[in-house]
């Protein structure tokens, strides 16, 4: 044999990209898990009011620093979590992910917000709770309260923009800015006092799970051979 040649692989050896995607989908399946446990577990406390005394300690706690300014920009700062909002990030990353052929993430985008909202219509519908009236609200809000609507459209956006940088350039770009728009649309709706603290973490739970369910199923091999032809 000569020297320096580069010598060949055992069959069925494992490389570390392999190693690194098989961890990446393990611990996507365990947080899916994770999320959808979490969210069972509450919606169970949630229906025997076992969270209630928790939910009105952190609202009453959050009304108490409240300060003029924040009374102004939150009613306002909140519907970037809305429908209006969402639609229009949403929109943004479409048109940005589109122009660069970038159709999964699109894809992953679209699907992880559309399916949300319709999640959280049926959701609101199974558990009908009302929502927190502790004090005279800034913003008037109809419907039910469990689990958060604009909780779980951040979230879902948040995740799946987050999701489908991760592999790019700009996964820490990406990574900050679900951070910082989940965590400030979830405190929002806290601060107006239209949904109690676990109104927010079940949002958050079901997004969770949605979103990272629609990844891997892009992700294996049903969704490749569906997706072949998509760059």
């Amino acid at each position: 044999k000569e020297v320096g040649m580069r010598a060949k692989r055992p069959t069925g050896t494992i490389t570390k990209k392999q190693a690194r995607f098989s961890a990446g989908l393990l611990g996507a399946y365990v947080l899916v898990t994770l999320c959808a446990l979490g969210f069972v577990r509450l919606a169970w406390e949630v229906r025997e009011r076992e969270t209630l005394g928790f939910d009105e300690a952190v609202l009453t706690a959050i009304n108490h620093a409240s300060t003029p300014f924040l009374n102004s920009f939150i009613p306002i700062a909140t519907d970037v979590g809305g429908f209006v909002g969402v639609t229009l990030l949403t929109v943004v990353f479409l048109g940005l992910f589109i122009a660069k052929n970038e159709y999964r993430r699109a894809l992953l985008v679209v699907v992880s917000v559309a399916g949300a909202a319709l999640l959280n219509i049926v959701l609101k519908l199974v558990f009908t709770r009302d929502r927190p009236d502790l004090w005279e609200q800034l913003v008037h809000e109809a419907g039910y309260s469990f689990p958060s609507g604009h909780a779980m459209a951040s979230a879902a956006l948040g995740l799946a923009l987050a999701v489908a940088l991760w592999n790019s350039r700009w996964r820490w770009w990406g990574l900050v800015f679900a951070v910082v728009y989940i965590a400030f649309v979830g405190y929002s709706r806290l601060y107006l006092g239209v949904h109690y603290p676990t109104d927010i973490l079940a949002g958050w739970l079901v997004s969770g799970v949605w979103v990272l369910a629609i990844a891997l199923l892009i992700r294996s091999k049903l969704g490749h051979q569906a997706l072949r032809n998509l760059p």
